[in-house]
């Protein structure tokens, strides 16, 4: 039987092996992050936005960046998450750490402590960035709260929206929920805050402002990447993001029928957030 040799090789002659040494040949192909690699790293930024916040507000926020569930009615209140936790679990067929781990991947999860992460860059220096406590999340349709430091006031709450062009309903629910909670007077929080006597302690209140800040997944994965690269300066593509997200606040309340009670608490919130970009910009 004859022997076949490879195309290219000559019977007898030396085979051209300088390609084999050349570094490039075995050089790894770097993987796209997917956006649930981020993960990580966001939890890692949380934790010490959570730790910085908690010097000056003792307790304050858990490691999650999250307002802690405490007081009189706290031992009930985290037993109705948890209850609410099975249910959704259940209802979606898995188990409970499966569905709580699912939920940790999920994009608008992801969106929810990016913007967190972002905002908290921009806001530190007047605002705690706070992502509500799960019983607010779960029950009053509050993703975030911001607080005015020297006041202890809860200048609004707001409910990320991650547009998925797979989503048939492209968040329109959350969006008509939230816009029926400005017009019934504004946003209520369980765990929300007020200064006594200096000190910021948690408090229900009432009639916020309450907004919805929304995203692409494409926008999200460069928003990731930004806050990987620039953990604790603000780019181009944040600025631009943070921007973007202002005039999209303005827009919302621009048609809505609101009392005059809460459209000047919005205004108020609305020029806050402004003068913090118009810092940032400055101090740039």
């Amino acid at each position: 039987m004859g022997i076949n040799y490879l195309e290219g090789i000559n019977s007898g002659g030396l085979m051209d092996v300088s390609a084999w040494s050349r570094p490039d040949r075995y050089k790894k192909v770097e993987r796209e992050l997917e956006l649930a690699d981020y993960l990580p790293d966001l939890k890692n930024f949380l934790a010490k936005e959570a730790t910085e916040i908690n010097q000056d507000f003792v307790d304050f926020l858990d490691s999650e960046a999250r307002v802690e569930i405490a007081g009189s009615e706290a031992e009930h209140h985290k037993y109705l998450v948890s209850v609410q936790e099975r249910t959704f679990s259940k209802k979606e067929g898995k188990s409970l750490k499966a569905w709580r781990r699912d939920t940790e991947k999920d994009p608008a999860n992801l969106t929810e402590m990016a913007l967190t992460v972002m905002l908290h860059k921009f806001l530190k220096e007047h605002f705690i960035v706070a992502r509500a406590s799960k019983f607010d999340d779960y029950n009053n349709g509050v993703d975030q709260v911001l607080i005015y430091k020297s006041t202890g006031e809860v200048v609004c709450g707001i409910d990320e929206v991650i547009i998925n062009p797979n989503d048939k309903d492209g968040g329109t629910k959350k969006v008509a929920k939230l816009e029926n909670i400005m017009t019934k007077g504004g946003a209520r929080l369980q765990y929300g805050a007020e200064l006594r006597d200096g000190k910021l302690e948690r408090a229900e209140v009432k009639n916020i402002p309450a907004f919805f800040m929304s995203l692409t997944k494409a926008e999200l994965g460069e928003l990731l990447k930004s806050i990987k690269n620039n953990p604790t300066k603000t780019s181009a593509l944040e600025e631009k993001i943070f921007a973007q997200l202002l005039d999209s606040l303005e827009a919302q309340t621009r048609d809505l029928n609101l009392s005059k009670n809460l459209q000047t608490k919005t205004q108020s919130a609305l020029e806050k957030l402004r003068a913090c970009l118009k810092v940032e910009k400055i101090a740039a």
